[in-house]
């Protein structure tokens, strides 16, 4: 059974509304005044969005983004992009309460130590965002 605890979250611009972010296989640290992520090597940690879309939409697509140090965004891969398939019921009614749920694999190959802003968002087919969120982490061994 996972054991989802809130995270601290900024919201970025997006239509949506999000309610709560949680995560499991996260162990929760304040580093400088801001919640941060403590996610092992070799662990599956789970990203569980509440939130509320503001417009009807057939699809979602997910999004993930992460920034380490003072480096540019980069694009951190999935094989799957379709929000659909993770615990959102598409089509999309606005309004109603959705909940998204994914795993994400920390590997061997992401380097520990660094604290990393990542970005999270969830797209419509026209390109409007329904969720954008921000958290740190920090990978460690």
């Amino acid at each position: 059974m996972a054991d989802f605890i809130d995270i601290g979250y900024k919201t970025c611009k997006a239509d949506g509304t999000v309610s709560q972010v949680k995560a499991d296989g996260c162990d929760l640290v304040i580093k400088d005044g801001k919640k941060v992520c403590l996610f092992k090597k070799g662990t599956r940690p789970v990203i569980q969005i509440a939130f509320k879309p503001s417009t009807a939409s057939d699809k979602l697509k997910t999004s993930v983004r992460a920034k380490v140090g003072g480096s540019a965004m980069v694009d951190f891969p999935q094989q799957n992009s379709d929000a659909c398939t993770y615990g959102v019921k598409c089509p999309l009614t606005a309004g109603s309460e959705q909940v998204f749920e994914q795993s994400i694999a920390i590997t061997d190959n992401h380097p520990a130590g660094d604290q990393i802003q990542v970005n999270w968002q969830l797209t419509r087919p026209d390109a409007g965002k329904e969720v954008c969120i921000i958290f740190l982490a920090e990978i460690v061994e």
